[in-house]
């Protein structure tokens, strides 16, 4: 059975929990290191990664394309969360990727691409981190990461998380 969780915050920290699992472990589903984890991160005793650890990141990895690990042909800067549903077009929001995967993604978020066309690999850590950085922030903004009225009524879960950005725009 899917875990609930009854705010943003708490989805981001889990989503956040299991990063961390797989920095510390090896292993996103090391589900007892990222239950104490989430646990920390909600109790304000542990903090995510600053977006200045994935820029650092991104340059460090040279010319691979974020998503596929190509290091074939011309790289494009893609936005992670599209400028078409209102993603902010800065490098917090930014990744390199090759022409394919920058094709094949489109207008959607990590978790829509690969959630949508069953990609099994996870999301590389650069992504996803960064990811939920702008999601996190978007939230934060329109003061809804608490709100369990707003997690209701918008079912949010991981493939709706940027849809924040939609609701934005009056969409």
């Amino acid at each position: 059975m899917p875990r609930v969780f009854a705010t943003v915050r708490e989805l981001i920290y889990w989503e956040y929990a299991k990063l961390i699992s797989e920095k510390a472990v090896g292993d996103r589903l090391n589900y007892k290191f990222v239950n104490f984890t989430h646990q920390k991160l909600m109790h304000g005793r542990a903090t995510p990664s600053s977006i200045l650890s994935e820029n650092k990141q991104l340059l460090l990895m040279g010319d691979v394309c974020a998503y596929c690990g190509t290091t074939t042909g011309s790289l494009h800067w893609e936005h992670i969360v599209p400028r078409s549903i209102g993603g902010p077009d800065n490098i917090d929001n930014m990744v390199r990727a090759c022409a394919a995967c920058n094709l094949r993604k489109g207008a959607r978020d990590p978790y829509q691409w690969c959630l949508g066309n069953k990609i099994t690999a996870p999301i590389s850590r650069v992504v996803l981190g960064k990811f939920l950085k702008v999601v996190f922030d978007e939230y934060a903004a329109h003061d809804l990461l608490d709100s369990a009225e707003y997690m209701r009524n918008h079912a949010v879960e991981r493939i709706t998380l940027s849809d924040i950005f939609l609701h934005s725009r009056g969409e």
